[in-house]
């Protein structure tokens, strides 16, 4: 008789655990992998007024910097922002036109220059100096960047 129920015992614990690791119990999912009950949803692409937030955020991040940077006065501050604003859209309106990727830089190139040369016009000799010095150290940055990411590629690579 002890024979029988342990027979008997066996049996049930057994197909209780074969059940279970299939997924055929109450609180399994039905042999499927566990997955996150709420499925997430890809990233929303940013609406115009949160790029347009971000635009001008930066834009406050830089003339912050060169208010600082270049001692500027309220006057010469108000003029290179309004330049800055202007070449911002100017520039947005040159990635939105078909023209090929050649043609976008060249026409932003053009923007830049003539932004540069605007901003030099509201400048004294000695903020001319140090915006020129701004600008190379942030073309050194740039480059230094530019390294850095081809580095990690190759070494990714190998």
């Amino acid at each position: 008789m002890n024979l029988l129920k342990l027979v008997l015992f066996s049996i049930l614990f057994c197909s209780m655990s074969a059940t279970a690791q299939y997924g055929n119990n109450p609180y399994g999912n039905g042999g499927r992998a566990r997955t996150n009950q709420f499925p997430q949803s890809p990233p929303k692409a940013p609406s115009a007024e949160d790029i347009e937030k971000d635009k001008n955020k930066k834009i406050d991040e830089l003339m912050l910097k060169l208010k600082e940077e270049l001692t500027l006065d309220e006057l010469q501050l108000i003029a290179i922002k309004n330049e800055i604003v202007a070449s911002s859209k100017s520039i947005e309106i040159v990635m939105k036109k078909d023209f090929t990727d050649e043609e976008k830089s060249n026409e932003i190139k053009s923007i830049r220059e003539k932004t540069d040369k605007t901003i030099n016009s509201y400048l004294n000799a000695s903020q001319r100096e140090k915006y020129q010095k701004l600008k190379e150290e942030k073309g050194q940055n740039k480059d230094d960047k530019k390294k850095k990411k081809k580095e990690k590629k190759e070494t990714e690579n190998e």
